[in-house]
């Protein structure tokens, strides 16, 4: 004759401590990473504009021609020619560009054929989180300042 060893259907006090345990660094985690949010928007904004304006000043190189990037501050678009990107919701953005370059609130960054730029500065900002990116205007290159 074999005996049977009951067992119980519920969990212990411990295992439902270890899982709301488990629950509450989740939230933590999740609720704590909010701020962080916007600066990898701004981050990534960033590192669209600059991929952008490299774009515009080899286009500019390769066909021997002026290159405009611009920033639409009404629709809120940057890019060169018809290829235009929309900036996140709530994103603010400042110009520092030549006179030559400004229409009305918007304007841009003249590329060169001979790898130049009008030269200029983008700041980009958004819930208290901002990057900058500069243009050398002698190289034409795009830098992004922490």
């Amino acid at each position: 004759m074999t005996k049977r060893l009951q067992t119980s259907a519920g969990f212990t006090l411990v295992e439902l401590l270890v899982v709301l345990g488990i629950i509450g660094l989740t939230l933590a985690v999740v609720v704590g990473a909010k701020p962080q949010t916007s600066a990898v928007r701004v981050a990534v904004t960033a590192r669209a504009i600059a991929a952008t304006l490299q774009l515009a000043r080899a286009q500019a190189i390769s066909s021997c021609t002026d290159t405009v990037f611009r920033i639409d501050t009404q629709t809120r678009k940057f890019g060169v020619g018809q290829a235009r990107q929309t900036l996140p919701q709530g994103m603010a953005v400042a110009m520092t560009i030549s006179a030559t370059e400004r229409i009305q609130d918007s304007g841009g960054l003249r590329f060169y054929p001979d790898g130049q730029s009008s030269g200029g500065e983008i700041l980009l900002s958004l819930d208290g989180r901002a990057s900058r990116i500069t243009v050398n205007w002698l190289t034409g290159e795009p830098r992004i300042d922490p």
